[in-house]
């Protein structure tokens, strides 16, 4: 067998010389020949002994870039050393080909050659980081991307920690079994690193990318807007966040958390003290505002920063316009104020919902209903907070649209009128009060989700939302509903406390709107005599405040802008004597380079005249028309070589947040992050890791919020195909009707198919379906019990033929032995 083997190795490896015989980088020996140029193989020439003694060894010269270097082919290939043949061979590492490889007749041509050509070798690609092959790609609705080749482990360790921060995972998950069988399946060459390393790498991304970050602030960031908020996490520690909002200078909007850390305690001067450290760790000195909510110690943090921040010259203007309230908490206050009394209606329609939520089966007799009913909702009923008024708005307009099934309920399930007691169950009257109260707090629902943007601009939408809700608080405040006046009032009263009072509310919210071309300063005046039509004299000092305070700032950015560019400051005395010097003018008339001079003191006094008039020019142009995919940041940045100051103004103005849910959402994550099962995680290991993914987010993908409706839909769909799937794969197998045929019809056909004696027994048929992966858990216990059917009645049909056969062989024996007796009769007789 071993020379069998040997000699048909020979056989393949004179074919692969054979066929190689023709490549130019082949080199072959040739008999009889001694040849010393360079690069021929050299051939075994036999001599005799004194010409072998005499001839003299050259010594090889010195490489002079360095020692020898070994083919990559070896990477593929296992030398066979062997005692009994002279001329030495490799065997390949995945196909087991054994070739000559002798350096003096063979060399590793026919190696690489063979490395082209192997059909096992798992990765044929090639090593040059340049030359790149067309993957799929990793985004939706983009072609397809060129990629390196060459296999890079490094990649593949920060894309590890990329998804282990991305997706909020352990680090113990690269430990995990089936993690281990994806990536051995995807990619075998790689080796999974232990949780340890994982934890050092997504460090030293942190690391990496905070460094770039700073990088980016000094270099396309001119001002920032600040939203910080408290937390206390699982461990009991106060945790301390802070989201920097700006706009760069391609005029797109960011936001990154610059800081998730401890603090002692949430006392103001505690907070100020270590945002003030934060900010002197990014070199960050020039703010705008601060967002943050109503407590009380956040007018002392406001009031701290203000002062350090004006030390270091970074406020914008006189820094009257440092403090921004949280809109999204001043609207919570004024429904919760609205709210506080509690409303009849409104109770009977959480208890129904705690009714149907309080057992599993009144919960499967309301679905029982709701089918009956023909209502096609996919809402789930949910049972609000009384702390947020937000959930008592998304329990009554999920309600409302299933009072037939609850009407269906009160006949089908008997205990359902003993719940309520003696106030029984929600009359009509009840549900309209409730659908009215759903539509009265829908606005207020509509208006904390446009408050709470933090992916995009909002301070520009916000005096939408505040002027609507003023009208709408005026005209439910005059309804003949008395439930509705009241709740009405109580939301004005609130409202006028913080927004109505120019003195307290902060007027940057009207500033967003002007800045907007498509509303301006005329749709402010609009809004102003709609919602105070009685108070015209309210009207107009308003409006004076508003320009004042416009104008002010805009002088100080003028200011800062010329400074920023050597400009000379425009004096009226310039200006007369521009004006007015005609001697001068006259003088130098025959002269051509003093007529160029006086036309570019000319120009330079028309563009500072401009400049001063450009917020008036900007007023009184016209709006731009209202579309749906205006874009605010886009207009500004193809105007702003015409309106080079007023850019400045709404590049800082439009990056301010109105509401703290930028820093709110990342206790969010943070929940997730420092769990129970993760609570001993160090606070500098939550930092980077929910700084890194805040870092993140925008430069991969856009992510969203989780939405378990969706996912429920999705799998009702997934279930609902799968079943389509496997009734179809019977209905094709069994010979049945084209109709799509139920779970009892799969049953008949099967039955059907036992009876008929067919080759093919049911097991195998269940098992080809199986391999098709088309059955469901229901169809395969129904299949299995019809598999069980049919060996009971094969066993019970052996039984019967074991019988039958037994009753013959006694028939036989009787007959022998009467025939038997007969004979003994006749031999008597």
């Amino acid at each position: 067998m071993d020379q069998r083997a040997n000699n048909s190795s020979t056989q393949g490896v004179i074919i692969e010389q054979e066929h190689l015989m023709n490549q130019p980088s082949q080199n072959l020996p040739t008999p009889n020949t001694n040849t010393t140029e360079a690069g021929a193989a050299a051939t075994t020439v036999v001599v005799g002994p004194d010409l072998a003694n005499n001839q003299v060894k050259k010594k090889r010269k010195a490489n002079a870039s360095g020692p020898r270097q070994s083919s990559k082919c070896w990477e593929h290939f296992n030398k066979i050393n062997s005692s009994e043949e002279e001329v030495q061979s490799a065997a390949c590492k995945y196909c087991h080909k054994i070739y000559l490889c002798d350096s003096r007749t063979h060399g590793t041509s026919n190696l690489n050659y063979h490395l082209t050509r192997c059909a096992k070798k798992p990765l044929i690609v090639s090593d040059d980081p340049t030359q790149t092959i067309l993957t799929f790609p990793n985004v939706e609705g983009s072609g397809l991307v060129s990629t390196s080749s060459k296999l890079n482990l490094q990649a593949y360790r920060r894309a590890l920690s990329i998804f282990v921060i991305l997706d909020e995972q352990p680090f113990k998950v690269v430990e995990g079994e089936g993690f281990k069988f994806m990536l051995r399946t995807l990619l075998p060459q790689f080796t999974i690193p232990s949780r340890r390393t994982v934890a050092r790498d997504s460090f030293q991304l942190f690391m990496e990318e905070k460094v770039r970050l700073k990088a980016f602030f000094k270099s396309d960031c001119n001002r920032v807007a600040l939203t910080t908020y408290c937390w206390t996490s699982i461990q009991n520690l106060n945790y301390l966040t802070l989201t920097a909002h700006f706009v760069d200078n391609d005029w797109n909007y960011q936001k990154r958390i610059i800081s998730f850390t401890i603090i002692p305690n949430h006392k103001g001067d505690t907070v100020g003290k270590k945002i003030e450290e934060v900010l002197k760790d990014w070199g960050i000195r020039n703010v705008s505002t601060i967002t943050v909510d109503n407590a009380s110690s956040n007018d002392v943090v406001v009031a701290f920063l203000k002062k350090k921040i004006n030390n270091m010259d970074g406020l914008m203007g006189d820094g009257e316009h440092f403090h921004m309230r949280c809109a999204a908490h001043i609207l919570n206050l004024v429904v919760i104020d609205g709210l506080k009394e509690k409303n009849l209606a409104i109770s009977s329609i959480r208890n129904v919902v705690r009714f149907v939520k309080s057992s599993p089966h009144r919960a499967a007799k309301f679905r029982e209903c709701v089918q009956l009913a023909g209502i096609s909702c996919k809402k789930l009923l949910s049972l609000d907070v009384s702390t947020r008024w937000n959930s008592t708005y998304l329990m009554l307009e999920a309600t409302e649209k299933f009072q037939v099934a609850f009407g269906k309920l009160e006949v089908e399930e008997s205990s359902y009128k003993d719940f309520f007691g003696e106030a029984g169950p929600p009359t009509s009257y009840d549900w309209d009060t409730a659908r009215e109260f759903a539509t009265f707090l829908k606005l207020f629902y509509e208006a904390t989700k446009v408050f709470s943007s933090s992916q995009h601009e909002s301070i520009h939408a916000a005096f939408h939302q505040l002027s609507t809700i003023y009208c709408e608080l005026q005209n439910a405040s005059l309804n003949l509903n008395i439930i509705f006046a009241s709740v009405a009032e109580d939301m004005l009263a609130k409202y006028d406390k913080y927004w109505s009072n120019i003195a307290n509310i902060n007027k940057l919210l009207y500033f967003g709107v002007i800045f907007d071309p498509r509303y301006k300063l005329k749709y402010v005046e609009w809004c102003f005599q709609d919602m105070y039509a009685t108070k015209s004299e309210v009207v107009v000092e308003l409006i004076t405040l508003i320009k004042e305070d416009l104008t002010k700032m805009y002088k100080w950015y003028k200011k800062v802008h010329d400074k920023k560019n050597n400009l000379p400051q425009p004096t009226p005395m310039a200006v007369d004597s521009a004006s007015h010097d005609e001697t001068s003018v006259a003088a130098a008339h025959n002269s051509q380079m003093a007529r160029a001079q006086a036309f570019e003191d000319h120009l330079k006094e028309k563009d500072s005249i401009d400049q001063q008039n450009e917020l008036e020019g900007y007023y009184f142009s016209k709006c731009v028309k209202m579309s749906e995919k205006f874009d605010i940041l886009t207009w500004w940045k193809c105007n702003a070589t015409q309106y080079p100051i007023l850019s400045l103004i709404a590049k800082d103005i439009l990056a301010i947040p109105v509401s703290t849910v930028a820093s709110e959402s990342a206790f969010s994550t943070g929940g997730k992050v420092i769990e129970t099962f993760r609570s001993s995680l160090k606070p500098e290991m939550a930092e980077a890791l929910i700084c890194t993914q805040n870092w993140l987010k925008p430069s991969l993908t856009c992510f969203k919020d989780l939405n378990l409706s969706e996912d429920v839909d999705l799998s009702e769909e997934i279930i609902k195909e799968f079943q389509g799937m496997s009734v179809g794969k019977a209905n094709t197998a069994g010979g049945s009707s084209s109709q799509t045929p139920s779970c009892a019809g799969a049953l008949d056909s099967e039955t059907d198919f036992a009876a008929s004696h067919r080759k093919t027994s049911v097991l195998s048929y269940v098992a080809g379906v199986l391999a098709d992966g088309l059955v469901l858990n229901l169809y395969l216990t129904l299949a299995k019990l019809v598999a069980a059917i049919y060996i009971i009645v094969y066993n019970i049909y052996r039984l019967l033929s074991s019988l039958e056969f037994l009753s013959l062989a006694l028939s036989s024996l009787v007959l022998f032995t009467v025939d038997c007796n007969k004979v003994g009769n006749g031999n008597k007789l």
